[in-house]
């Protein structure tokens, strides 16, 4: 149940800050339904610490995205430019 919370607060941290909104009431029904789904996966005693595992690392996942770039991760940028080819038919159209 922790995890479960703690992903749901930490999406709408992430939306938030990106978007400056509350993510849409789909986004909380799909990720309450996969903890859901860890939870049911979870009352089956051998498999409740992968379930436990898998529900963390979920929330790890998220919060990643929520860090600032510096620390979560840099994005890079593609260094050059992009050439496209453009290739002349012989009815005299342009393929690109």
């Amino acid at each position: 149940m922790l995890a479960w919370v703690t992903g749901l607060g930490l999406m709408t941290v992430r939306e938030l800050q990106q978007v400056r909104r509350p993510p849409p009431p789909g986004r909380y029904l799909a990720a309450s339904g996969i903890y859901a789904g860890l939870a049911l996966l979870a009352s089956y005693e051998p498999a409740a610490p992968a379930a436990a595992l898998a529900a963390w690392g979920f929330n790890l996942a998220v919060f990643l995205q929520v860090l600032p770039e510096t620390v979560g991760g840099s994005k890079t940028k593609a260094k050059g430019k992009s050439k496209s080819a453009a290739t002349t038919t012989a009815a005299g159209g342009t393929i690109v």
